[in-house]
């Protein structure tokens, strides 16, 4: 079959959305907003006017021919006046509720508020509309003669003699319970028309619309993870050119007046490497990694340094128990590319930087330590411009928000000696090479 044929249309076939919006009713216009809203109202009140028509012709019909009855009482009651209050009653019934429930939701209030809102308007509605027709019933019995005691009791006793061979005389209890019956219907009717199914629907709607809600933040969460991935995966693009090419300038000088020192570069730069490339090759998708390894880079990186720049001293200290802690990538040693770019560099004569991990108390709950990461140097301070390289300062906070929701922090101080002191805390957690996501089980 060509692909230009077309398929025949089967009669199990659904009506494209567009047919259906145009051909349907009001009510299935209504579905298409909130329930309780007030453009659903509009087009549920529009739905009513056709029914209420035909109830509205219909009565006008009945009082017609009961009107103009030949066989008359003189007492009977004109059954125009009943007719148009138990029409009012239902036409109440049908849009009174429904309107207040539109006021409440309009108001916007809290959940539990306008749900309770919304269930006292309809109940309202209803209530007020079984008041309306219960007088029009009674509208008819107050013009209907009352049979007195006398009359009731001649009765009963008539009915017990061989003279009524057939009959229904009803009692008081059986009147009463009668109109309990007939009140019971009405509540049940009343309810039904006066919006509780309107009630259950929009109790569904609201949980779904939370559940949506919830779905679409989760989304926009995956979406900021994924840029934060990109991000990263920029970081590990950008990091290595600047620091490659000044590495190799360096061992290319090196091989032409030491080449000792020029060898010395090289071992340094393979540690390095050996120990970065697997963040780099990750493509952004690895979040996390230990601390063990980024002060294997950190050390390898400061050595490399030092060979460009013989000036330069530097200490890493990282005690035994923190080894196996989870950090983000690429995160120390981006701050400690930025100390030796913007501090180290610029300042004259010898310099020094000092890579620390530790364990710090938590300053707003007690009984509670966080993960601290600080590089310290000596070197121009805040004199000079401090802005990081590649990721930027900026760019590690926004990083430790989307992993840590805030439990994480980038603090960046002036030191007393002079120099800067960055220091990232983090809570602590061990590292978990087949996970992505920080592990709090320290």
């Amino acid at each position: 079959m060509s692909s230009l044929e077309k398929k025949p249309v089967t009669s199990d076939q659904p009506l494209p959305g567009k047919l259906i919006d145009k051909l349907g009713s009001w009510s299935v216009k209504a579905q298409h907003y909130p329930v309780f809203s007030q453009t659903w109202f509009r087009y549920r009140a529009l739905g009513f006017t056709a029914p209420l028509g035909v109830l509205a012709l219909i009565m006008l019909v009945i009082s017609v021919i009961v009107a103009n009855e030949k066989i008359q009482s003189p007492e009977a009651e004109r059954p125009f006046l009943m007719f148009l209050v138990l029409y009012l009653g239902i036409a109440l019934n049908l849009l009174g509720g429904r309107w207040l429930a539109t006021q409440v939701k309009k108001r916007q209030w809290q959940k539990k508020n306008e749900m309770l809102g919304i269930a006292t308007g309809l109940i309202l509605g209803i209530a007020l509309s079984l008041v309306i027709v219960e007088s029009a019933d009674r509208l008819v019995d107050k013009k209907m003669k009352k049979t007195s005691p006398e009359t009731k009791e001649k009765l009963h006793e008539l009915s017990k003699s061989n003279e009524v061979k057939m009959g229904i005389i009803i009692t008081d209890e059986q009147e009463h319970d009668v109109n309990i019956a007939n009140i019971m219907l009405w509540i049940v009717l009343l309810s039904w028309w006066g919006g509780v199914l309107d009630f259950r629907t929009y109790l569904k709607q609201s949980r779904e619309l939370e559940e949506a809600s919830t779905q679409e933040k989760l989304d926009q969460y995956k979406n900021e993870r994924n840029q934060a991935q990109m991000r990263l995966s920029v970081l590990a693009s950008q990091v290595e050119p600047h620091f490659l090419f000044n590495t190799l300038s360096g061992v290319r000088a090196a091989m032409l007046s030491d080449p000792a020192r020029g060898v010395a570069i090289i071992d340094h730069l393979v540690d390095y490497l050996r120990s970065t490339i697997p963040q780099m090759r990750s493509d952004g998708n690895l979040m996390l990694t230990s601390v063990g390894n980024q002060f294997d880079s950190v050390r390898a990186y400061l050595g490399v340094i030092h060979m460009r720049i013989p000036r330069l001293s530097f200490n890493v200290e990282c005690p035994t128990e923190l080894l196996d802690c989870a950090v983000p990538p690429l995160m120390l040693i981006s701050l400690v590319e930025n100390a030796v770019k913007h501090g180290i560099e610029p300042k004259k004569g010898a310099v020094q930087i000092t890579v620390r991990a530790r364990k710090i108390n938590t300053p707003d709950q007690a009984n509670t330590e966080q993960l601290c990461l600080s590089v310290e140097d000596n070197g121009v301070g805040f004199g000079h411009s401090n802005s990081g390289s590649g990721i930027g300062l900026s760019n590690i906070r926004e990083r430790l928000k989307h992993l840590y929701a805030g439990d994480a922090s980038l603090e960046l101080s002036m030191r007393e000696e002079g120099g800067i002191e960055a220091r990232i805390l983090l809570p602590i957690s061990r590292y978990d090479k087949y996970s992505s996501e920080p592990n709090n089980t320290i």
